[in-house]
């Protein structure tokens, strides 16, 4: 069976309004049915997932600089979970853990409580039923992990929303076909404007500004991290119009001959160029 088709256009998915409102659920996520589905498993598929519920979600919050960095620890941690499958927690544990999250009554509400004050309640940590959840997502209970978790919380509880809904779709059309354009296998596969990584870029400076989860999904994939983020069809018009690609680490230029040359080979920064002439990938 198939792996869920996903849309940025799919208003269910991924609804276009002026402000990010956090989802509450329904139902009790479809825990069977993930553990089915997860074991289809394809790490483009979920990195592709993670990248567009990522930047669906950055898109709201990109201005508020601290929030933006804490959602994009929180986006790393779900890619190494359910796409790198690296995580000492397996998605079948960490999805349970986010079930958990997004089932806290009045979650959203109980976290900004706990940043405000720490005394305050209800407190997940504090209930027998949430306690082991909330610190395996969030951290042990203070002060501090109050505060990171009423910033990182847009990106739990949406990821958890769309996940939700993506695993009962899977399970409803059992192995009937949706139109669409696949994560795993359609070349022609690109985000929309709302995800593209890499947005910012310094006039006149010739690195890209990339936030933590840039430089993690590049990493991971290298070489291939822009053909992962943009999609193939979307790199090979780039490449005939003249842009290039770093040599170490993949990264697509903005502008055609932004990445310096040295011998060849093209890098993206002095770190890429020191990373190919310490694994002898060019010659003195």
């Amino acid at each position: 069976m198939r792996l869920p088709i996903v849309s940025m256009e799919d208003a269910e998915l991924f609804p276009k309004r002026n402000r990010l409102l956090l989802p509450s659920p329904e139902a009790p996520f479809p825990l069977e049915a993930f553990d089915r589905l997860n074991a289809h498993h394809d790490k483009l598929w979920w990195s592709r997932l993670v990248i567009s519920v990522r930047g669906y979600v950055i898109n709201y919050v990109q201005a508020q600089e601290e929030k933006l960095f804490l959602c994009d620890d929180a986006f790393i941690q779900i890619h190494v979970v359910f796409a790198e499958r690296t995580h000492q927690f397996t998605p079948s544990q960490f999805v349970r853990d986010l079930a958990t999250v997004a089932g806290f009554p009045g979650v959203a509400e109980a976290l900004a409580g706990l940043e405000r004050d720490p005394e305050a309640q209800p407190n997940p940590w504090r209930r027998s039923e949430s306690a082991e959840a909330f610190c395996r997502v969030f951290g042990r209970a203070n002060a501090a992990t109050y505060r990171t978790a009423n910033l990182q919380k847009d990106a739990y509880l949406v990821f958890a929303a769309i996940l939700h809904r993506l695993v009962e779709r899977w399970d409803a059309e059992s192995g009937s076909k949706r139109k669409g354009i696949r994560f795993d296998t359609d070349p022609e596969w690109q985000p929309d404007d709302r995800v593209v990584l890499f947005q910012q870029f310094y006039e006149g400076n010739r690195t890209w500004v990339l936030t933590d989860f840039d430089r993690h999904v590049i990493a991971f994939w290298k070489p291939n991290g822009a053909n992962v983020v943009f999609g193939d069809r979307y790199i090979e018009k780039k490449k005939r119009a003249g842009f290039a690609l770093c040599d170490h680490c993949g990264m697509l230029e903005q502008v055609v001959g932004q990445f310096p040359q040295f011998r060849e080979h093209r890098f993206c920064s002095e770190q890429c160029l020191a990373s190919m002439l310490d694994a002898n990938q060019i010659a003195l």
